[in-house]
């Protein structure tokens, strides 16, 4: 018996294309966005130029695809479309990963990158260690929480300690008005509570983590995808030098005063890796909203070849017969 004729133009009806169609395309920029994220993230530092280059031509090529169908077409298909979001995942991606390297791993490469002093008194020229990435002080230096100063600014108070030689290690009180290295934090100082910032209150601390400051390409895009909270310390120890009768040279340095070390360098990395998968939940309901359009271009037009408003009316009729099933 002959099977009836189907018209090969036309694609089989099938709700579940429609489903597939959209998950297809969310994807697509999803997995765009976190794959140009990620790169950026872990490889702006050794190659920003080579990464914004890459950046911008994939940008480039998608859009310049969506702008030749749309013109082909004369109306905004779902071809179009998808290459247009694509292009925007590429550039999103690459602004999201160089925010997350300038604003959370920004000091985590150098460990590796600079150098390591050991035994630093804290009246040593700072100049002397500017290519330091950690600096471990000798016994007795700890952050002096009795002239502590705090900056306040967008809502974070940023705070400053001198790094000094307690009582009883030196008798040098002109190495104590001098100050070279400085402890910081982020809203751990002012009050009773003193400087509380890191380890600064632990006996056993006296390593110190170089805050590194923005450079080179790291000065692109601050102020918008970051803030450099080196001027921030700078207000404060400006304040902190007038205060206390206090003198620091230009080339000061800047540390975290923490106990260990590569604990203090990963807790860069965890805070990085809980951004990164955050700005990926966050932006895949962008990717699903964009998912959904695409499929409704893709139904409104009478010529695509995924036949997405045939799916839409099989799942439209599949419903009403479940429907009418139950009642």
């Amino acid at each position: 018996m002959l099977k009836p004729w189907k018209d090969a133009s036309k694609p089989h009806r099938n709700s579940w294309t429609v489903f597939f169609g959209w998950l297809r395309h969310t994807l697509v920029a999803a997995l765009l966005f976190m794959l140009t994220s990620g790169l950026f993230m872990v490889g702006y530092h050794q190659n920003p130029h080579f990464l914004i280059a890459v950046a911008v031509f994939f940008s480039f090529a998608l859009l310049s695809d969506a702008l030749f169908i749309y013109r082909l077409r004369g109306q905004l298909s779902k071809e179009s479309f998808a290459f247009a979001v694509c292009a925007f995942a590429v550039f999103a991606g690459g602004l999201i990963g160089m925010s997350i390297h300038l604003t959370q791993l920004l000091d985590y490469w150098p460990y590796y990158q600079k150098r390591h002093y050991t035994n630093v008194a804290p009246d040593e020229p700072a100049a002397a260690h500017a290519d330091a990435s950690v600096i471990v002080f000798m016994e007795g230096a700890r952050p002096d929480g009795t002239r502590e100063v705090g900056y306040k600014r967008n809502g974070q108070l940023y705070c400053v300690a001198p790094i000094s030689v307690e009582a009883g290690y030196s008798d040098d009180e002109a190495s104590n008005s001098d100050i070279q290295y400085w402890a910081i934090g982020v809203d751990c100082c002012g009050g009773h509570k003193g400087f509380t910032c890191d380890d600064a209150e632990n006996k056993d601390a006296r390593s110190g983590l170089v805050k590194q400051a923005l450079t080179g390409e790291d000065t692109i895009g601050e102020g918008i995808l970051s803030s450099d909270p080196m001027h921030f310390y700078e207000k404060a120890v400006k304040m902190s030098l007038t205060k206390f009768d206090l003198t620091s040279p230009k080339e000061r340095l800047y540390v975290r005063f923490v106990k260990d070390v590569e604990s203090a360098r990963m807790g860069y990395w965890s805070s990085a890796m809980w951004s990164f998968w955050k700005y990926q939940l966050i932006w895949l309901l962008l990717w699903a909203i964009s998912g959904v359009i695409t499929v409704v271009l893709g139904a409104g037009d009478p010529q695509d070849l995924d036949g997405y408003n045939e799916h839409l009316i099989d799942a439209k009729q599949s419903a009403l017969q479940k429907v009418n099933q139950l009642m």
